[in-house]
């Protein structure tokens, strides 16, 4: 068997599922999870919603880019991105490189019921402004290299799914 990607980017909306499939993934590849927003607020000191709040999205953003741009370099990893990252083309690129990008797909209904709206995602607490934000970056996700539907899985049964991709893609299946 091929050896898997040096890297795997899971991208998608907020509640898609990032950050339980790629803890699930990582250990199941033998890989390091690696939790974009979990690392901005370790840098920083600040939550998410506090950075949003503080400095606002355009800042959030730069540091985003900056950790993707630090993850860019570790090999071994399965990173979970922001629900926002793929969509910036400088950001992407720096995710995409060398990497396989996952795109974790779910519909509106599951991830409304996921996402509570209680502020401490910025973007969700109003559901008019998700559903417009997931019709927005939805052309952004689709540049992913493979996409898995999460709407009615379990995370294990999903990163199981990655895997088996994974493989097929490897061995040179499609």
């Amino acid at each position: 068997m091929a050896e898997h990607p040096t890297r795997i980017v899971l991208v998608g909306f907020m509640g898609a599922g990032k950050s339980a499939v790629g803890a699930r993934l990582a250990e199941r590849l033998g890989y390091r999870f690696e939790d974009m927003d979990r690392r901005i607020e370790e840098r920083t000191g600040l939550t998410i919603a506090a950075l949003f709040e503080e400095r606002g999205e355009k800042s959030f953003r730069k540091e985003e880019r900056r950790e993707a741009a630090a993850l860019a370099v570790l090999d071994r990893r399965v990173v979970a991105a922001g629900g926002g990252a793929f969509v910036h083309p400088r950001t992407r690129a720096l995710l995409r490189e060398n990497a396989l990008t996952v795109w974790l797909r779910c519909d509106l209904e599951t991830l409304l019921r996921r996402i509570p709206a209680d502020g401490a995602r910025p973007l969700a607490g109003n559901r008019a402004i998700m559903r417009a934000l997931l019709a927005e970056r939805e052309p952004s996700y689709r540049q992913a290299d493979l996409a898995v539907d999460t709407s009615e899985a379990t995370p294990q049964e999903v990163a199981d799914l990655i895997v088996d991709l994974i493989e097929r893609r490897t061995a040179g299946e499609r």
